[in-house]
């Protein structure tokens, strides 16, 4: 078993820093808490969270991103994303919200364009074969890069909002 230690603090470090710029007008308005889990199953079955500075290939981490509105009043127009880092693969499916948004993955769509473009599932991308056929098809999980959320209503005062993923080591 290798230590992945370096790896789960880098992730949880890019992931803040994605929350934090993703929040920047508002940045006195919001507690941001990040947190990861090792995601095991116990004897009965079961799906258990778990602390661990190690993880295997194969395992799957949750990440949860918090959002704490500190005001006296609604924050409007919150987006919240987060990372897929390299040497893992978005597990789609497991994205979930505590408030309604819309959630939006990124990759590369479009090869004729640069850079990574947002979409919102299910994501297709444009595939050009080697006799120059064009062809669409849906973007694998393993191309995808980042993750967010937008919210769809305001988050009222004093609330909180809570968006998980799950990725799965390479």
């Amino acid at each position: 078993m290798s230590d992945k230690t370096p790896f789960l603090k880098a992730t949880g470090l890019a992931l803040l820093l994605s929350v934090a710029s993703a929040a920047t007008a508002q940045a006195d308005a919001l507690r941001s808490n990040f947190d990861f889990r090792i995601v095991e199953v116990d004897t009965d079955g079961n799906e258990i969270l778990v602390e661990r500075d190690t993880v295997r290939p194969g395992e799957a981490i949750q990440y949860k991103i918090v959002h704490e509105n500190l005001t006296e009043d609604a924050l409007g127009g919150l987006v919240v994303s987060g990372p897929v880092p390299e040497g893992v693969t978005l597990n789609l499916g497991s994205e979930a919200s505590s408030l309604d948004a819309k959630f939006e993955i990124q990759a590369e769509m479009d090869p004729d364009l640069e850079g990574l473009e947002w979409s919102s599932l299910p994501a297709m991308r444009k595939v050009v074969d080697e006799d120059g056929t064009v062809r669409m098809e849906p973007v694998p999980e393993d191309s995808i890069a980042a993750v967010r959320w937008t919210l769809l209503n305001a988050l009222p005062a004093g609330e909180a909002v809570e968006n998980s993923y799950r990725v799965v080591v390479n």
